[in-house]
C-alpha cells in the first residue's frame, strides 16, 4: 500500500473522513464522483492497515439467516432496503472495477449459507421464501462442494470475492490524483466546537464522517452500549482441492470457506474480544483443517476483529448526537466489504442530495427493540461484570477507555478489553480502539 505523511497541522476541508480503510476510501471516492472536491482522509495507522487487510473479502448480500429476522423486526420495506443496498453494492463494485480498470482478482460466484443439522431445515425453508419475497432469487439445495455432511443450504447468485488491498491501492491513486489529501499516523481524539481534534492538529470541516474501525466518538449516542467486538480466525490452505463458491455455516460455531487462487480460506471460532476462555483458537482450527483436508498445507494464518451490532445491521448515516454535520459508518457485522459501498452510497447521497433511498434501514434511530433485545441484554450483563472487575482491580489490568478489565490473549500475545474490544500489546500500547491511552505499566507489572 502507498505511504502517506502525517497531518502537518491545523487545517480546514469540506469533508473530513476519519478512517482510511476501504469504507473511508470509498466514501471519499463516492463524494468526489458526486462533486465534492475538498476532501481529507486521516487514519491513526497506515492506509488499510486494520480490518481491510485481514478480511476474507466476500462481497455478498448473503449474511446468514438474517432476512426472516429483518422482515419480522423491521417490516417488509426496510428489510427490502437492507437487501437492495447490499445487492447494489455488489453491482457497484463491478462497475467501479470495470470503469477504473482495477486488477484486483474480482470473481463472480455464488454465496451459500449451510447447515449440518436437520433441525435447522425449517428455518432455511422460511429464509428462502423471505429472500425471494424481498427480491433475490435464492435457491434451497444440499448439493455443495464442501467436505461436510451438509443437510441443507441456501444459494445466493451473482455474488463475488476479490483482493481488497489491490482494489484499495488503485482507489488511493485515483483520490490523490484528483486532490484528496490522505494523512496517516494521525489519530482523531474527539470533537470540540464542531472541529475534530487530532494528535497532529485540529481539522475544521463542513462534514465529518467517522469510518474508523470503532467510532472515534462513541459516547455521544452511547455507542459503546450498542456496538461490541468479535475476533475470528482464518487459515489459508493449499492442496485442499478447489471450490468456486463461498460458504458460511448458519451457526456461530461453524465454519467459513472461500477460494483464493489455488487456496481455500478456512475460518471459524468467532468469539467476543477478551473472552478467549481456555481455547487456543489457531491450534483448534489447524486440527479441524487436518480432519477436513488431510492432504492440505497451511501456508498462512491470521485473525480479524469485527464490530458487531445487536440487531445485525450496521449504523450508517447521520450521527446527530455528535452534530448535524457528522456521519457514521460502523458495526459492519463481518460483512464490511459490501457494507463499505453501502455506507459510501448512503452518506454521499445524504451530503450531496439531502437523503438516500436506503437510509431508513441503517439509521441510528431505527429502534428495533425486538431484534436487539437478546444480544443487548447478554452484552450488557457481560459489560457490568467486567466493568466491576476493572473498577475494583480484582481480576486484570484496567482498560483506559471506560475502566473494564482486560485479559491476556495467548493466541496473539495481547491484552484485550472484555467490554468494548480495545487491544493492547505486551507493553500496554494501544493496538486498536476505542481506547486511546496505553495501559498502566505498574498494573501490567503485577500480572
Amino acid at each position: 500500500m502507498p505511504e502517506y505523511p502525517a497531518l502537518p497541522g491545523d487545517t480546514h476541508t469540506d469533508a473530513l473522513i476519519v478512517g482510511a480503510g476501504i469504507a473511508g476510501l470509498l466514501c471519499a471516492y463516492f463524494l468526489q464522483r458526486k462533486g465534492v472536491r475538498d476532501i481529507t482522509v486521516i487514519d491513526a495507522g497506515e492506509v488499510c492497515g486494520g480490518v481491510t487487510a485481514r478480511t476474507t473479502a466476500k462481497i455478498t448480500s448473503q449474511h446468514g439467516l438474517l432476512y426472516t429476522k429483518l422482515l419480522k423486526g423491521l417490516g417488509a420495506e426496510r428489510a427490502a432496503h437492507y437487501l437492495a443496498a447490499n445487492e447494489a453494492a455488489i453491482r457497484q463494485y463491478g462497475e467501479i472495477i470495470r470503469h477504473e480498470r482495477i486488477d484486483c482478482d474480482f470473481i463472480s460466484c455464488n454465496a451459500w449459507v449451510f447447515t449440518a443439522h436437520e433441525e435447522d431445515l425449517p428455518s432455511f425453508e422460511e429464509e428462502v421464501r423471505t429472500v425471494q419475497k424481498l427480491g433475490v432469487q435464492a435457491v434451497f439445495s444440499n448439493d455443495t462442494e464442501l467436505p461436510l455432511a451438509v443437510k441443507g443450504a441456501i444459494r445466493f447468485p451473482d455474488q463475488a470475492h476479490f483482493h481488497p488491498l489491490k482494489f484499495s491501492r488503485r482507489i488511493c491513486e485515483l483520490l490523490t490524483e484528483t486532490g484528496c489529501g490522505i494523512y496517516t499516523h494521525t489519530a482523531a481524539l474527539g470533537m470540540r466546537d464542531g472541529a475534530v481534534v487530532t494528535d497532529r492538529g485540529t481539522v475544521r470541516a463542513k462534514h465529518v464522517i467517522s469510518c474508523s474501525h470503532y467510532p472515534f466518538i462513541d459516547k455521544s449516542a452511547l455507542l459503546f452500549a450498542r456496538i461490541f467486538q468479535e475476533r475470528s480466525y482464518v487459515l489459508a490452505l493449499q492442496n485442499a482441492g478447489t471450490i468456486r463458491d463461498m460458504y458460511i455455516d448458519c451457526r456461530d460455531d461453524g465454519f467459513s470457506f472461500r477460494p483464493y487462487g489455488d487456496m481455500t480460506l478456512f475460518g471459524a471460532y468467532d468469539h467476543k474480544t477478551g473472552h478467549q476462555h481456555k481455547t487456543r483458537h489457531f491450534e483448534a482450527l489447524l486440527a479441524e483443517a487436518r480432519r477436513g483436508y488431510p492432504q492440505a498445507e497451511t501456508v498462512r494464518m491470521w485473525s480479524a476483529q469485527d464490530c458487531m451490532t445487536h440487531d445485525g445491521i450496521p449504523y450508517i448515516g447521520q450521527y446527530r448526537a455528535a452534530g448535524e454535520n457528522v456521519y457514521i459508518a460502523a458495526g459492519f457485522n463481518k460483512w464490511g466489504m459490501t457494507s463499505a459501498v453501502a455506507a459510501a452510497e448512503i452518506i454521499s447521497d445524504q451530503i450531496t442530495k439531502g437523503g438516500s433511498e436506503y437510509q431508513d434501514a441503517f439509521c441510528l434511530e431505527r429502534g428495533d427493540a425486538g431484534l436487539q433485545a437478546g444480544s443487548f441484554v447478554k452484552n450488557a450483563a457481560d459489560v457490568a461484570v467486567n466493568l466491576t472487575a476493572g473498577l475494583t482491580h480484582a481480576v486484570e489490568p484496567v482498560c483506559t477507555h471506560m475502566g473494564c478489565a482486560v485479559k491476556w490473549n495467548p493466541d496473539e500475545n495481547t491484552w484485550d478489553c472484555t467490554c468494548h474490544g480495545s487491544r493492547f500489546d505486551t507493553e500496554g500500547n494501544v493496538i486498536s480502539g476505542p481506547a486511546l491511552k496505553p495501559l498502566n505499566k505498574a498494573e501490567l507489572a503485577k500480572h
